[in-house]
């Protein structure tokens, strides 16, 4: 599911304003399902204001809570709902390339670049608040439900600032690394796209969106790395993924389609079979003992 879209498209259950490129949001979480498979095409900054949420992709797993602000890159993830749950109250800023290129730049001479860490691979990072920060999002809050004509230039001014102390707060220095990171090389690589999301079931028009290239681009770098279609390299792939899961644990088949990317079991079962001339549950019995 586009995240993204789906927000934009539904203001009524995600209160919204547009700035430039960016996309504001200020909503409580209508999740009512366990789990969740979402993705997104843009970077995210959330602050949570209250309750929880809980978020995962491959063995990673981050609680969004008041505690910290979460940035989350272009990419295919699952959310869940906590055991104590009760609601998440959240502001989201939505953030497309060229828009955060163009103010890092004007952030540039008065960021400190020196000693940055390699940037992480994980898909969620979690960033420190502190009161200069947090009054800056909360700023915004009275804007939400205005039906005045909002000055864009003063709303600008205020991201502007939420950014920089975000980027420029001591301890965030690992995000600072990512930004220059996306900033420096525009293209993520389409096998990292790829390998970090090849387990989500996802059209190859989201592949494309989470790498930032229209389809038709994206299929012909995809063509260029791989020697092959998409489609087929993620059979492919999420095959072999399944077949390690089944060769070291007793999950249940059901569990290893989903977590394998594969629309179901049946479809899952039917396509194993073909390529390893045994039925999923017959290879882990054997493979297991």
């Amino acid at each position: 599911m586009d995240l993204y879209e789906l927000q934009l498209s539904n203001p009524e259950l995600f209160p919204q304003f547009s700035l430039k490129d960016t996309l504001v949001l200020y909503y409580n979480c209508p999740q009512r399902d366990k789990i969740m498979q979402l993705y997104s095409k843009h970077i995210q900054i959330h602050f949570t204001l209250s309750g929880k949420r809980i978020q995962k992709h491959g063995n990673h797993r981050w609680v969004f809570s008041p505690k910290k602000g979460g940035l989350l890159k272009k990419c295919a993830f699952l959310q869940e709902l906590p055991a104590d749950y009760s609601g998440w109250e959240t502001m989201v800023f939505y953030l497309k390339d060229d828009y955060l290129r163009s103010v890092f730049e004007e952030f540039r001479p008065y960021l400190s670049m020196s000693g940055l860490p390699e940037p992480n691979k994980v898909m969620t990072e979690m960033f420190e608040i502190d009161e200069q920060i947090r009054s800056c999002y909360k700023s915004f809050l009275p804007y939400f439900g205005n039906t005045k004509p909002l000055p864009e230039t003063l709303l600008e001014s205020k991201f502007k600032e939420l950014l920089f102390n975000i980027f420029s707060h001591p301890d965030n220095k690992h995000i600072l690394a990512y930004i220059l990171k996306i900033v420096d090389r525009y293209q993520t690589p389409v096998w990292e796209v790829m390998e970090e999301n090849f387990m989500f079931d996802l059209k190859i028009q989201d592949y494309a969106n989470i790498a930032n290239r229209s389809l038709s681009t994206f299929k012909r770098d995809f063509k260029k790395h791989y020697q092959t279609t998409p489609g087929k390299w993620l059979v492919n792939r999420r095959l072999q993924k399944a077949k390690a899961f089944l060769e070291t644990t007793d999950k249940p088949i059901s569990d290893v389609a989903y977590e394998c990317g594969f629309k179901n079991r049946s479809h899952f079962s039917r396509v194993f079979k073909k390529k390893f001339n045994s039925s999923p549950s017959h290879f882990q019995k054997h493979s297991t003992n």
